[in-house]
C-alpha cells in the first residue's frame, strides 16, 4: 500500500517536472495527446470547473442589469459563452460520478 503511494506520488512529481521543463514550449503538447499537468486535476475536481464558469458568467449577468451599448455586449457575450460550457461540462462531470458511486 504505501509502496503504490510512493509510486503514485513519483509519477506525479515527474510529470510535473516534465510540464516545467516544457511549459513554455508551444509545440510540445500540441498533437501529442499530453495534457498540461495544471488542466489534468480540472476535470477530477468539477468544482473548480464550477468556480471557473461562474466566474465568467456573473460579469455578463451584472452587465445586463446596467446601462450598456453594443459593444459592452458583445465583449461579454464570448467569456460567458466559454462559462456556459465548462458549467456544463461541470455538472456532466458530477453527474457522472455521482451515478459511479451507486
Amino acid at each position: 500500500m504505501v509502496k503504490e503511494g510512493k509510486e503514485e506520488f513519483e509519477k506525479e512529481l515527474k510529470e510535473l517536472e516534465e510540464w516545467q521543463e516544457n511549459q513554455y514550449n508551444p509545440g510540445y503538447y500540441i498533437g501529442s495527446g499530453r495534457v498540461p499537468r495544471p488542466l489534468k486535476g480540472l476535470k477530477k475536481r468539477p468544482i473548480f470547473l464550477m468556480v471557473i464558469a461562474l466566474s465568467m458568467i456573473l460579469p455578463l449577468i451584472g452587465i445586463l442589469f446596467s446601462k450598456i451599448s453594443a459593444e459592452d455586449l458583445i465583449a461579454f457575450v464570448f467569456p460567458a459563452f466559454i462559462g456556459v460550457i465548462l458549467f456544463y461540462a461541470a455538472i456532466r462531470e458530477m453527474l457522472e460520478k455521482r451515478k459511479f458511486r451507486k
